[in-house]
């Protein structure tokens, strides 16, 4: 038994580093190892957890020393003065603020004021300000909700909101921050003009003027970075402190100059600078739109904006910084925060102050306004050029990092040139590409050309990170759980709201593309993306949205007129069963699929092999692109397992209707496939036996679902590449151009035989429409598939006993599906004189019997006999029979015996009559020639086909808890109908005469054919036994299905109650289904329980 143990805290360290590899990569060198060495990892996990929990003593005394040896270690490590971390002043604060503080400050402050005024650039700080902070907040729930270890923003991201949010925003990101690179490159250029260029230059006159030259110098200067970035980046590192300095000192002398300095007109650069004046401060506040050269169009509220938003980004910084912080979780948010609203501060200082002390018209016409009002100009280019040489490299390390992360992860597959070699860190390949998106962003023009992409791919980015965090907190997840308590779920929608409607002042048009974009990147990923093991935040979100809904879909409400097949099918050898597999796939239509397998043993033994096989089955659904549920359990036996399976399949309203299971293997071999399957590793059962396979029927049978058995399929071929095999029966490739294919469609009556005890003299057969309408439902389905509706012809195929039936049972039929919207090509056949050997062999073989060979006496519990309801006692072929409901009775000469059901009424029977088809009368001369149960059949059961189908709750028998049917007024009425129309007399005599009469003249004469020796009374179809019946079915739809049918949808006997108790039962219930189905196509035999369509709006 296992030990408690104290001083829990000596192996602390040991289980936080076990709880930082739970759901992650982080000692993974290929990430796209797929989804099944994800599942063997973790159970290798699960496995060394079982051991710590349950091994010995010894066990306990090694984890416990190696985690004192482990932690003297780290404690050694850290005494020796290993390497520096970084705390939330250098490592969060200053990189943040530098970031935020770019060289628009410089070089476009007098141009937002000029335009927009202070009113506005105020209101256009405060908009940006507001969606970054909120940005920072969501940021901040992300790094404080779990130990963040290093790879910047994008690792973060990633691996906090899954695969497709890491990805589509970490192309945005790069875009964004390559972008930002490129602004202050273009932007560097102007303070290097304004000072030495040959037209303009205050300090000298060197450098010649124009776009052309403009392009040239920004390019070369990206090019120094690069070259920079690829050589000697650590060097620059250790000296941006020192640069940082230059850009304080500068941002410091533009606020002292606004103290210092006194009013001056510099008429010659348009420079007018009143100091603090009222008057300057009115005329400055309120926006004044012009174009800003002649020739260009006048300038809008959202231009400007796309101008003045890449001043507020940069928040980004900090994360970028995670590796090298001793508290990332604390150092994040509150540096970022700090650095935010400092920033704020200062351009509104700077706002406010510009806006009072210089005129608009210098504001216009001198963009370098605060190098000429400062009291020291030349801290103004200094800072400015220091800033963007800096932001520049920053922006190229950042975006080549970022780009180089994708590509590590593999989720882009045009990223996979970029991936470097397991264990390399260089990042020529990213920087190079880099460097050439750079180059080409150039000639998109000057700073203000530049800013609004830039502006786009950061709002974008923030508006996606909002959307993100919103959703992790909306989905409710239990892990979601930051400790930094200020981010709530309205300041994410805050943000992304605020993103959203700035990026469409902006530019609508840019607006919708870039959304676009993204939304095409984050489907890519989730499409074509290999599974990560990072979490995904929209499983969660899936998760809470399903629950809400499985809640709303109340079994309850469920109605026959939304009825869609829901398919368990359960599976024994994935390798045989692989066309079936995708057969189901197709029929389900857009309802539930589960695949069920029983693993059989022992439960402890077999969890190893449960895990093995849940993850080969879960990737065997990926490679054969179903969209199925693996639903997998552990029992003694087969039948054990997939009693659990049907019962626990699904969930609330969505559960199987219709269980399916390819036919006993009885020593045939499966059909070899070529193709490596992920299952093809498993263990597999022994082969399950005729007993279990039938008992599983019957316990799907007694949960009121319906039951499907495939036999044959896996010669079906649904997706040849080429010629079909020589033993393939369904060669859809190598099918000669123009044939047609057919699916045909076998509905055939169930007959269940039901009798009195009184002597065993009144026997009935029953049917009902549920498993006939459900052949005709499934096919039809099917062949809503485009795959299906494309290559194959659906024909319903049906058959009566005499040729003089053929044409009314046309009619009905066809009748009946115009009235299920079924669109397929009716063929009627006949038995008798159709040359079929089987039926003119079993016709003349023997006596009919008084009750058919598998009907059985209905016990007495209690009462008379004519107090007991009927009860199905056996199951038989039908034909010939008025749909829906069909009842065939033979009676005695006793008169006495007066009813066969109580509870018949006349008003009942007046309904059945005025609900009867008018077109069902046969003519006189037709009539003449009927036998006495036909002439009986034809006048009792005339029932409304569509009055059924209208209130399908009419055919839907009450059930006792044993599962015998109780007959309700339905049946009564039928069987009343029936009664009214015999003759309690004479009829046996009289029937007899003219069965004979009329069997000797269809049979040319021929006594001895037409009548059996000793009885005088002919077999017909209905009396034969089940298997001469099924002999006769097979040699029918072997001669009409033969050819171009590749597939057959027909009626599944069910099997007689307690069949699953005889080993002898069960091999003859196999047997008969094997003799209807053998040398046939692949044939879908359907059983079921209940109505699936409804003719009534």
């Amino acid at each position: 038994m296992a030990r408690f143990l104290s001083r829990a805290g000596t192996n602390i360290d040991d289980l936080e580093r076990q709880l930082a590899r739970v759901g992650s990569n982080e000692n993974e060198n290929d990430t796209s190892a797929d989804e099944a060495n994800l599942h063997a990892a973790a159970g290798k996990v699960a496995g060394e957890t079982t051991a710590l929990l349950t091994g010995d003593h010894a066990q306990y005394t090694q984890i416990g020393m190696r985690g004192d040896a482990g932690g003297r270690k780290r404690r050694d490590e850290h005494r020796s003065g290993g390497v520096r971390k970084l705390g939330t002043w250098d490592g969060v604060f200053m990189p943040v603020m530098l970031s935020i503080w770019g060289i628009l400050v410089y070089v476009r402050m007098g141009y937002f004021l000029s335009q927009v005024g202070v009113a506005g650039t105020v209101a256009s700080f405060v908009c940006g300000y507001l969606t970054t902070t909120m940005t920072t907040l969501s940021i901040s729930a992300i790094s404080t909700n779990g130990t963040v270890k290093g790879g910047g923003p994008y690792y973060m991201l990633s691996r906090s909101l899954g695969p497709e949010f890491g990805g589509s925003i970490g192309l945005m990101f790069y875009a964004g921050t390559l972008l930002s690179a490129v602004l202050n490159t273009v932007a560097f250029v102007e303070p290097l003009l304004s000072n030495f260029g040959q037209a303009q230059g205050d300090v000298s006159h060197l450098f010649p003027e124009g776009t052309n030259w403009h392009i040239l110098y920004s390019s070369i200067l990206f090019t120094l970075c690069t070259v920079v970035c690829l050589t000697g980046a650590q060097v620059f590192a250790r000296a941006s402190t020192v640069l940082s300095t230059f850009i304080i000192a500068s941002t410091g002398m533009i606020l002292l100059s606004f103290a210092a300095r006194q009013p001056f007109v510099d008429v010659e650069k348009s420079v007018y600078y009143t100091s603090w004046s009222m008057d300057t401060f009115r005329e400055n506040l309120w926006p004044d739109l012009r174009p800003i050269t002649e020739g260009r169009p006048s300038e809008t509220i959202g231009s400007v904006l796309g101008v003045l938003f890449p001043a507020c980004i940069g928040i980004m910084a900090g994360a970028s910084m995670s590796a090298s912080l001793r508290k990332p979780s604390k150092s994040i948010p509150k540096g970022t925060l700090w650095a935010v609203l400092l920033t704020f501060v200062l351009y509104m200082a700077i706002v406010l102050c510009l806006g009072a002390t210089t005129r608009r018209v210098t504001l216009r016409e001198n963009f370098n306004v605060l190098q000429e009002i400062n009291v020291l100009p030349i801290i103004v280019p200094v800072g400015a050029i220091i800033t963007g040489v800096t932001s520049t490299l920053s922006g190229v390390l950042s975006s080549a990092s970022v780009l180089q992360a994708i590509a590590k992860d593999d989720l882009f597959a045009f990223l996979r040139p970029l991936k470097q070699r397991a264990g390399s860190d260089s990042m020529t390949r990213a920087i190079l590409t880099t460097y050439a998106f750079g180059q080409m962003a150039f000639f998109v023009g000057d700073t203000n050309a530049v800013a609004p992409f830039t502006t786009m791919f950061n709002l974008i980015m923030f508006a996606f990170v909002n959307l993100a965090c919103l959703v992790l907190k909306l989905a409710a997840s239990v892990n979601f759980r930051p400790t930094f308590h200020y981010f709530k779920a309205w300041t994410a929608c805050l943000g992304a709201l605020g993103c959203f409607t700035i990026m469409c002042v902006v530019d609508v048009v840019s607006a919708l593309v870039s959304t676009g974009v993204v939304t095409v990147l984050f489907l890519y990923v989730h499409y074509t993306c290999p599974p990560k093991a990072w979490g995904d935040v929209t499983q969660s979100l899936i998760y809470h949205q399903c629950r809400k809904y499985m809640l709303r879909l109340d079994l309850r409400k469920d109605h026959v007129k939304f009825w869609r097949p829901q398919i368990l099918l359960l599976v024994h050898n994935p390798r045989s069963s692989l066309q079936l597999i995708r057969f189901c796939n197709a029929l389900k239509k857009g309802g539930l699929y589960v695949i069920g397998h029983v693993i059989k043993g022992d439960f402890h033994l077999m969890l190893p092999e449960f895990r093995l096989q849940e993850a080969a089955w879960l990737k065997l659904v990926d490679v054969l692109r179903v969209k199925a549920f693996v639903n997998l359990t552990v029992a003694p036996s087969d039948d054990q397992g997939a009693r659990s399976i049907a019962f626990g399949a699904g969930l609330g309203g969505m559960r199987p209707n219709i269980v399916v299971l390819g036919f006993l293997n009885r020593g045939l071999e499966a059909q070899a496939s070529g193709e490596a399957l992920p299952t093809d590793e498993i263990r597999l059962n022994d082969p399950i036996d005729a007993m279990s396979y039938v008992r599983i029927i019957e316990d799907v049978m007694a949960m009121g679902k319906a039951v499907g058995v495939a036999y044959g399929f896996s010669k079906l071929e649904l997706f040849p590449t080429g010629g079909a095999s020589s033993d393939t029966v369904l060669p859809l490739a190598g099918a000669a151009a123009g044939n047609k294919q057919y699916i045909d469609l076998w509905p055939i009556q169930i007959g269940t035989a039901t009798v009195r005890p009184a002597g065993g003299q009144h026997s009935a057969y029953l049917t009902n429409f549920d498993s006939y309408v459900m052949v005709l439902q499934l096919g039809t389905v099917l062949h809503l598939v485009p795959y299906w509706a494309r290559r194959f012809t659906l024909r319903v195929m049906c058959f009566v006993e005499h040729q003089c039936d053929v044409a009314e049972e046309a009619r009905r039929v066809a009748k009946l599906l115009r009235d299920l919207r079924v669109d397929a090509e009716l063929h009627v056949h006949h038995l008798r004189d159709s040359g079929l050997a089987t039926y003119d062999e079993a016709r003349v073989a023997s006596q009919k019997p008084v009750l058919p060979p598998n009907a059985k006496p209905l016990s007495m519990a209690m009462g008379s006999a004519r107090d007991q309801p009927l009860s199905p006692t056996g199951f038989s072929m039908r034909v010939n029979l008025p749909m829906p409901w069909r009842y065939e009775a033979k009676r005695s000469a006793d008169p006495s015996d007066s009813t066969l059901v109580r509870g018949s009424s006349s008003s009942s029977s007046s309904e059945s009559e005025s609900e009867s088809d008018s077109s069902s009368e046969m003519p006189a001369s037709d009539a003449q020639g009927l036998s006495r149960r036909q002439s009986a059949q034809r006048a009792g059961n005339r029932l409304n086909l569509g009055a059924i189908l209208h209130k399908p709750e009419l055919a839907s028998p009450r059930r006792r808890s044993d599962g015998s049917m109780v007959l309700t007024n339905f049946y009564s009425r039928t069987f009343a109908g029936l009664r009214r129309s015999g003759d309690s007399g004479t009829a046996r005599g009289r029937k007899g005469k003219r069965s004979s009469q009329r069997n000797l003249a269809e049979s040319g004469g021929n006594q001895s054919e037409a009548t059996v020796a000793g009885g005088g009374e002919e077999l017909e179809f209905n009396d034969m036994a089940v298997k001469t019946q099924n002999r006769i079915l097979n040699e029918l739809m072997r001669r009409q299905s033969g050819g171009s049918t590749r597939l057959i949808f027909t009626t599944l006997q069910a099997p007689e109650p307690g069949t699953s108790a005889s080993s002898e039962q069960a091999d003859d219930y196999l047997d008969d289904v094997d003799v209807l189905a053998s040398n046939l196509p692949p044939v879908f035999l359907v059983h079921a329980t209940s109505l699936t369509v409804t003719t009534s709006l």
